[in-house]
């Protein structure tokens, strides 16, 4: 039954210091979303990682980004600028009407 209230967060795993701001942007959002890796089906980054000749897994319970059926892990999608995590993106840089997927 549900009673209205959000579920109770589990406990962290181990408390740790991070930067002073640890956000990520997607300067061009329209057409992304996020998504948290939670099922065990085999799925692979668009691209490949610098210096490799294969496609990397996404695994479970990574964050990744995915545009239509394209999934990019966050490593990727910051080094092809997709992301980003310059907190005044908007105020920098050439303006492009949407995101050409590289």
């Amino acid at each position: 039954m549900e009673s209205g209230h959000p579920p109770e967060l589990p406990p962290p795993l181990v408390e740790r210091d991070v930067p002073e701001d640890l956000r990520l942007y997607v300067p061009y959002a329209d057409g992304w979303s996020a998504h948290i890796k939670t099922d065990g089906i085999r799925e692979y980054c668009h691209f490949k990682q610098p210096g490799k000749d294969y496609f990397h897994l996404l695994l479970p319970g990574e964050i990744f980004l995915a545009y239509g059926e394209v999934r990019y892990c966050l490593n990727c999608a910051m080094r092809y600028a997709h992301l980003t995590d310059d907190r005044l993106f908007w105020q920098r840089g050439v303006r492009r009407n949407r995101d050409p997927i590289a």
